[in-house]
């Protein structure tokens, strides 16, 4: 199976469904990553102390190496301007997420669930371009929207995060026994560490937090009588 990952930011795929890759990469499926920005807007940390070209510098390299450690063959970062992506007219940002799908024809494709999960504007355009980009492209793909679950959501106290509702919930996939990949790869974004150690506090246990990665499949749009395990 082929899966292309498309993200906004460097770190959104260790934060976000790293275990899921993981899974898959060592399991001798190919994974391709798009991240459309190279993070210069980042206001976390030691982030705070370096200007925009540094930074960005800084952070393609931290995901360099995060692509790395989850075993991702595939890698492919734009410089779109971070925090800005709304402002781009949605055509040329679907028209690249078009012409990666076809570089890359995955059958599947992973982005943030429409509410991008903290409400960040990149995440949820992001969500808006891939799924006007797969829906245009006339193949059989599937769509993914990644997020957290309501569960996972009450346990991060302090910021509201927007779940995916149980109802929209197809998978579920268990990552325990990948979350080294997961952590490794986390530990590369060493500019956004501040995330991590709140995030500790907030959940206590991170790694049965982090435990189980869920998705909505949104393309084809299907229910299914159970909570699938796999894609």
């Amino acid at each position: 199976m082929r899966i292309l990952a498309v993200f906004a930011h460097p770190d959104d795929e260790s934060y976000g469904p790293a275990g899921t890759l993981a899974k898959y990469t060592v399991n001798g499926h190919h994974v391709s990553l798009v991240t459309l920005t190279q993070g210069e807007a980042g206001s976390l940390g030691g982030a705070k102390k370096m200007g925009e070209k540094a930074l960005a510098k800084k952070r393609v390299e931290e995901l360099a190496c995060a692509a790395k450690a989850l075993q991702i063959p595939d890698l492919s970062v734009f410089n779109l301007p971070d925090k800005g992506l709304e402002r781009i007219p949605a055509e040329e940002g679907i028209y690249l997420i078009m012409q990666e799908i076809r570089r890359v024809n995955p059958d599947v494709v992973i982005t943030f669930h429409q509410e991008g999960i903290s409400g960040h504007p990149d995440h949820r355009t992001v969500s808006h371009w891939t799924f006007q980009a797969v829906k245009r492209i006339d193949r059989n793909i599937r769509l993914f929207y990644y997020g957290v679950s309501p569960q996972q959501a009450k346990k991060v106290t302090g910021r509201k995060l927007f779940p995916i509702p149980p109802e929209e919930i197809t998978h579920c996939i268990e990552v325990g026994e990948y979350l080294s990949y997961k952590f490794k790869a986390i530990r590369c974004h060493q500019t956004q560490m501040e995330l991590f150690r709140m995030l500790e506090k907030m959940v206590g246990d991170f790694s049965e937090y982090a435990s189980r990665e869920y998705f909505s499949q949104v393309l084809p749009y299907r229910e299914f009588p159970e909570v699938q395990s796999a894609f």
